[in-house]
């Protein structure tokens, strides 16, 4: 289940708050002291994140759960380059060391099993406890607490910590696989969007690209969204250009925007992080920056998701008191 953006924070007995881990979403499966790990697009991701086996000796049997896979700096705050670094490690003795350098840790917040039988259509405010009853933190295990009602403060303390923002979950929602919905909501302290490369201006020099063309996917095609120019040193250029080149090229759009012959053109098959301030009018992106890759992510998924208004404050009701009328 996957939550949709909202346009931003609020307080509310309906929700839950949790912190937005910027992480590698991930299941993982219990079953005779064993566990399995599943992402996005069902990738077995099992023999890249060891650490997670200690999940076998904190959960019960033919139990499933959802989290995340996230590497945190000294201090406990997601680092997304050292989690692109664990990414990057796929043969056994490049995940031995980018254990050893940059060990992750896998977040649960969601129970889907449990010894077999499903939870998936009970409400949240009932799955959650068992996440509790059944599972313990420990080590590179964390189980997360949130918060009810106080998603502003939540919010607040999340931007202080310099986290990316606030996950709000409705108590009475169940879970629905794959999906994205309103019933959890995702609010960003600084807006953040998957998109799909589309195409780069190559560069001379340590840095081989000039900028990124990246795009959003509507159904059917692919639709240049805006040009990401900063955000990426020399290394992660050509650590991207590698990858780009090897790419098949595509043709260009027929949107005169875009009729830059600096421009190579290639098939949609990288996916992309994207920090930006807002969309224009036009329907581009005001000044982009890349914030990382996202191998996880399907270009599929890099849709345009409009923005869910926050759910209004609780007002109180107006009680009518009667008072008695005496007879003079």
């Amino acid at each position: 289940m996957l939550p949709m953006p909202a346009a931003g924070p609020f307080d509310s007995q309906e929700y839950a708050f949790e912190v937005a881990w910027d992480g590698v979403r991930a299941l993982a499966s219990i079953d005779e002291g064993q566990v399995r790990i599943w992402g996005r697009d069902l990738r077995d991701l099992t023999a890249r994140y060891p650490e997670v086996q200690a999940l076998a000796a904190l959960a019960p049997p033919e139990t499933i759960v959802d989290g995340e896979l996230i590497v945190t700096d000294a201090d406990g705050r997601p680092d997304r380059v050292a989690l692109e670094a664990r990414q990057q490690a796929v043969r056994p003795e490049t995940i031995a060391r980018a254990v050893a350098a940059h060990p992750a840790t896998y977040v649960v917040y969601d129970l889907l099993y449990m010894r077999g039988k499903s939870l998936m259509k009970e409400p949240l405010v009932r799955r959650r406890p068992r996440v509790y009853q059944s599972i313990a933190s420990s080590g590179r295990i964390y189980v997360v607490e949130p918060v009810a009602e106080d998603g502003l403060a939540f919010f607040e303390a999340a931007k202080e910590n310099g986290l990316g923002g606030v996950v709000a979950k409705r108590f009475d929602s169940p879970y629905r696989a794959g999906q994205r919905h309103p019933d959890w909501l995702l609010i960003e302290a600084v807006r953040r969007q998957d998109f799909a490369v589309m195409g780069f201006i190559p560069q001379t020099g340590d840095h081989l690209l000039e900028a990124l063309i990246v795009g959003t996917y509507d159904g059917s095609h692919f639709q240049p969204a805006g040009r990401v120019v900063g955000g990426f040193d020399a290394l992660a250029s050509r650590r991207i250009r590698k990858a780009l080149d090897a790419l098949p090229n595509a043709s260009p759009p027929e949107d005169a925007r875009w009729s830059d012959d600096r421009i190579c053109w290639i098939e949609p098959h990288m996916v992309i992080a994207v920090k930006f301030s807002e969309w224009d009018r036009s329907g581009q992106l005001r000044f982009p920056i890349f914030a990382g890759l996202r191998p996880e992510v399907s270009p599929q998924e890099c849709i345009r998701t409009a923005m869910v208004e926050p759910p209004e404050p609780a007002r109180p009701r107006r009680v009518d008191i009667q008072l008695p009328r005496l007879l003079i």
